[in-house]
């Protein structure tokens, strides 16, 4: 079973299901079909799962597609979700999307549709994914950046204390030199003048 093709379906509905998960079966996606949200959870457990199309009334007091899919979205953090609904629910739908970013396709529709739409999902997902690489490069960057900024600061600094310090000696070694020429040229005067021999 190829976990990137595994697709849960949840629909109280059978004939929808079982249509459904011939059509999926005949584009090689392996199917896990579920009529209500207790059967899908135990379903998917321990199963990999990349997609789920749910429906959003799935005529269950407890839980709705919505519900289920947020369930489902904790266990399966890149878990694609779509819900399934009429046009008297659509805003519901559309609600979900923007808030918990599924993604939704209204009944009746055609096996394509959902293909078109795991299709665009999966390319948006690599898009999103390649973002935060290159964020996360960025990010890494601008570190080593402040990091060598930091150290050319401390080289700068010790290279300017270096400089200080070899002026400061060159400065005393030249007091040093002039305070012995002085010494020595008192020293010179007050030697007498040796006497030429005739």
């Amino acid at each position: 079973m190829d976990e990137h093709k595994t697709i849960l379906i949840v629909d109280d509905d059978p004939t929808i299901l079982e249509m459904l998960r011939d059509g999926l079966s005949e584009h090689n996606y392996a199917v896990i079909a579920a009529s209500n949200p207790n059967d899908a959870l135990q379903a998917a457990e321990n199963k990999s799962i990349s997609y789920a199309l749910i429906d959003l009334d799935l005529g269950w007091k407890y839980s709705n597609g919505i519900e289920l899919g947020q369930q489902l979205k904790i266990r399966y953090g890149e878990l694609l979700v779509i819900i399934m609904t009429g046009y008297h629910n659509i805003k519901f739908a559309v609600e979900a999307m923007r808030k918990h970013y599924f993604h939704y396709l209204i009944k009746p529709f055609r096996i394509d549709q959902i293909l078109s739409l795991i299709e665009r999902a999966d390319y948006e997902k690599v898009l999103i994914q390649e973002n935060q690489t290159l964020k996360a490069t960025t990010q890494e960057l601008t570190q080593e950046n402040k990091r060598l900024r930091h150290l050319l600061r401390e080289l700068g600094a010790e290279e300017s204390a270096l400089s200080q310090a070899q002026r400061e000696h060159g400065r005393k070694k030249s007091v040093s030199n002039t305070t012995a020429l002085r010494s020595y040229q008192r020293h010179k005067e007050v030697l007498p003048t040796p006497e030429k021999k005739e």
